[in-house]
């Protein structure tokens, strides 16, 4: 999951400022965890600890009330009685990577990716994100080849993959929604030759570009294994205590896999 936190931090600086190249700096000395590290370490405590995914979502938010969240979980996450709000953005696919590691089928990571989106995302779209996203993360940490994750996204959730970066870029705008998002950071994996290149693909797009490079660093990390030693050390020192122990602890029990 380290893989999601890093292009997390990576691509937080150019959310605001997207560029359209692949030439950048990984870390501008402005980089920082946003809302798609917390989540995902709160997705990665709950799976540890058995906790439900509504009261922790809530709980990493009062702990991190200024990481950047969108106005509907704000609102979601101060309410008394909390309710999903229907949304088919691609927050439950930016949390979601622990989720492909913590079962060993592929119907178990199906079956609780849905846990974890419906409780603020139960539009069919939302859902569908964050199981295509633990899917892949699942089907690269257990050796599927490229084309069969590709395929198998395609056939399972409808997701058209055919477009390259190159000729997704000059088009490409800012786009929140999962069937916006979750296809390019997908896209951008598929066509990578090792974790950097996956990173810098997805930002290169623009858009969002915290949660794309999220998404695409994630799904990277299971396939290509343990990050580079500059990243992941540079990408650990930016988190606080808490979050880091809890990444330790996720990765202690569930291991890395890849090529």
């Amino acid at each position: 999951m380290l893989g999601a936190i890093a292009g997390d931090i990576i691509g937080s600086v150019y959310e605001s400022r997207n560029i359209k190249t692949m030439d950048f700096s990984l870390f501008d000395p402005r980089c920082r965890f946003t809302d798609d590290t917390v989540l995902s370490v709160a997705v990665a405590d709950a799976l540890l600890h058995d906790k439900p995914y509504g009261e922790t979502f809530r709980s990493y938010y009062h702990r991190y009330p200024r990481a950047g969240y969108g106005a509907l979980f704000r609102r979601w996450a101060l309410a008394h009685d909390a309710r999903p709000y229907n949304s088919w953005g691609n927050g439950s696919a930016m949390r979601v990577c622990p989720v492909g590691y913590a079962h060993a089928s592929l119907k178990g990571v199906l079956d609780e990716a849905l846990k974890s989106a419906v409780v603020t995302h139960n539009h069919p779209e939302g859902i569908k994100g964050a199981q295509a996203v633990a899917a892949a993360v699942f089907l690269a940490r257990t050796h599927a080849a490229k084309d069969a994750i590709g395929a198998y996204i395609t056939a399972q959730f409808g997701y058209d993959l055919s477009q390259s970066i190159d000729d997704i870029r000059p088009w490409y705008g800012f786009d929140v929604s999962c069937r916006g998002s979750v296809p390019v950071a997908i896209r951008a994996f598929l066509e990578s030759q090792d974790y950097e290149d996956a990173v810098r693909r997805v930002i290169s797009v623009g858009g969002d570009s915290d949660t794309l490079a999220c998404i695409t660093g994630g799904i990277a990390e299971a396939f290509y294994g343990r990050l580079p030693e500059e990243i992941r050390q540079k990408s650990i020192a930016l988190l606080d205590e808490d979050l880091r122990m809890t990444v330790d602890e996720f990765i202690g029990r569930y291991g890395l896999a890849g090529g």
